[in-house]
């Protein structure tokens, strides 16, 4: 029974990881992507924060270790049950990866501040959305975006007590969150140094 259950535990682990892998190759496939789009140039400054990539990584190894758990199961189980089952779980947990893959790859992309093409390009920000846009699933199509936003229409920014802080302008407020305040001041910094003109800095450290 010991042997039995070693066995499964080590099948688990290795499933597991061969799992894990397509969805590392497909969110660096994303972000490649995303630099050929969003080109850095010799005057653009790139702020990327490598401690918040273990959220998404840590979702990523979640959904990884449900497949696989539910994988085994159903090869455990009755086959009729792996005939209806498999194809719908299959698709709903490559579209998850895919989706979370593409999160991981827009997070290492982190901020690029480009006044050469006079814009600030950031991770879509999900804090304004409401009650709808959860229901209707609209945070799943929009993970793993690019925000722009013109970097002269910036009028203000705003530090949070934590370690976010807002941009203020015509096209309304987003929001920038980093893992530490060194981050968040270097955005704010990059961004006022970048700007035309004069940006006030406000709010709370």
């Amino acid at each position: 029974m010991a042997a039995k259950k070693k066995d499964d535990s080590d099948l688990y682990i290795v499933l597991g990881m061969i799992l894990f892998i397509p969805f590392l190759i497909f969110a660096w496939r994303h972000y490649s992507r995303l630099k050929r789009e969003f080109v850095v140039n010799a005057s653009s400054q790139r702020i990327f924060d490598t401690a918040s990539l273990w959220y998404p990584l840590g979702v990523g190894g979640g959904i990884t270790a449900v497949a696989t758990y539910l994988i085994l199961a159903l090869a455990h189980g009755p086959w009729y049950l792996s005939i209806i089952l498999a194809p719908c779980l299959g698709l709903l947990f490559l579209f998850l990866g895919r989706q979370v893959a593409r999160w991981l790859a827009a997070t290492y992309l982190g901020v690029l501040v480009d006044p050469l093409q006079d814009r600030v390009l950031l991770p879509c920000d999900m804090a304004s959305y409401g009650i709808a846009d959860y229901l209707s699933f609209r945070f799943l199509k929009d993970m793993g975006t690019v925000d722009s936003i013109p970097l002269s229409g910036i009028t203000k920014i705003t530090r949070e007590a934590g370690k976010s802080l807002y941009v203020h302008g015509a096209f309304g407020s987003r929001a920038m969150t980093f893992t530490n305040k060194q981050k968040r001041d270097e955005c704010i910094g990059a961004i006022e140094s970048a700007s035309r003109r004069s940006i006030r800095a406000g709010g709370f450290e």
